[in-house]
């Protein structure tokens, strides 16, 4: 039963991701709805689309088993501060997503992030910290 619900979390993942990071300005002949107004976005682009962002979200959220409070902190409205930078998960994520990103270029020859073969679940497979032992 694990393995079927880690091969299921693997492939929305893989979903997720492949559709996430689609940069084109149009899809299927309309225009993306794309928020230039989202802040701190480092590694992300500037233009990613509201659906875009929430897809590597939820990408992350099932790859290490979190919900948002996780990696983001609540402001002073109550409402999480997604902009904050005051929790060390958010900055770690940040260099999980470097090095993901560069292993896939370097061992793969995978320059465009819709194509990655090694994600965050390649490793945490649902939990917070990376699995450190084959999964059977």
């Amino acid at each position: 039963m694990k393995k079927k619900l880690s091969l299921l979390v693997a492939a929305l993942f893989a979903f997720v991701a492949l559709t996430a990071f689609n940069n084109s300005k149009t899809d299927y002949g309309y225009e993306i709805n794309r928020n230039p107004n989202f802040k701190n976005l480092k590694i992300l682009p500037k233009d990613i689309s509201d659906d875009e962002l929430k897809g590597v979200m939820q990408s992350f959220s099932g790859a290490l088993g979190v919900k948002c409070s996780y990696c983001h902190v609540p402001g002073n409205d109550g409402k999480m501060d997604f902009a904050s930078d005051n929790n060390v998960h958010k900055i770690t994520s940040r260099d999980m997503m470097k090095m993901t990103s560069k292993i896939n270029k370097k061992y793969f020859g995978q320059k465009n992030p819709m194509t990655y073969s090694v994600n965050c679940f390649t490793c945490h497979q649902g939990e917070t910290k990376p699995v450190t032992h084959p999964v059977e």
